[in-house]
């Protein structure tokens, strides 16, 4: 009887760790747009953000404050770091291959379900074969040193700081501007496009559902117009742009229905002069 109930007592020990074993997460690290690099296990993503396991203590981190999740340190590839910069939201293969797309779902167990949101539909991957998921432009991996020795640029004296909020078409600026007047904008934020549809400045990979304002963008990019003129994207550009007429600066998300989305886009206006009223 004795020898039974050790060898009874062994199955359900076994069973027991098996059955931990089995809903155990995946190690990762969440980088945040602070720079702040918290190791963690990754439990699950849903609409208010990224469900960890730290130390044994349940956390949720706002998708919006996430700058990346690595499964592997390591280098970002060239090109994956230039599609960061560009606001376009990559994945980077453990093979060294680099995804367009951006993470809308975690699921399963270990290993986890990445649910990515490609130009070219929903793909599955494993967190087996995933390196990186850079969900937008901060102080990532490869920008974690650059990050330590340079002070974020400030809004130049002068600058007009606007929030643009996703749930709507456009944004009163409070700013008439002059037709080929230069202006510069320095843009930050990521927004929900739907309950489970992310966008930073760049827009979503994922095509639309129907025409958008500028239909070159992804849906949920940063977008502008002068008065009633034809809207053109901004994107995260740092470069100065010329107006394209004279009238007043509306800004606004490249989307056909604002009535699902959250969020908003921090955008500060400097002007630089020149252009005309004709």
């Amino acid at each position: 009887m004795v020898k039974k109930l050790v060898v009874m007592s062994g199955l359900v020990l076994s069973g027991l760790a098996g059955g931990l074993l089995l809903h155990a997460q995946e190690p990762s690290t969440v980088v945040l747009k602070s720079g702040e690099r918290i190791s963690c296990e990754l439990i699950d993503m849903n609409a208010s953000g990224f469900a960890v396991r730290v130390n044994g203590l349940d956390r949720n981190i706002g998708v919006g404050d996430v700058s990346a999740v690595e499964f592997a340190v390591g280098p970002i590839p060239a090109d994956a770091q230039n599609r960061i910069n560009a606001g376009q939201p990559v994945v980077v293969m453990k093979n060294g291959q680099v995804l367009e797309g951006r993470l809308s779902d975690v699921g399963g167990t270990r290993p986890l379900r990445l649910t990515i949101d490609t130009p070219s539909g929903q793909r599955d991957l494993s967190s087996n074969d995933v390196a990186q998921i850079h969900l937008t432009r901060g102080a990532s991996a490869a920008q974690a040193e650059v990050t330590k020795t340079q002070a974020p640029q400030a809004p130049a004296a002068g600058a007009r700081t606007i929030q643009v909020p996703a749930n709507q078409l456009w944004t009163d600026t409070g700013i008439t501007v002059l037709r080929g007047e230069s202006l510069q904008f320095q843009s930050s934020g990521d927004i929900m496009i739907s309950p489970t549809q992310s966008s930073g400045l760049g827009g979503s990979p994922v095509p639309a559902g129907g025409p958008l304002p500028v239909g070159s963008a992804g849906p949920g990019a940063l977008i502008a117009r002068v008065g009633n003129g034809a809207p053109f994207l901004l994107s995260n550009n740092p470069s100065p742009v010329p107006m394209p007429a004279a009238g007043r600066l509306m800004l606004g998300v490249n989307d056909n229905d604002h009535t699902d989305n959250s969020g908003a886009f921090t955008v500060s206006i400097s002007r630089l002069g020149g252009g005309s009223r004709r």
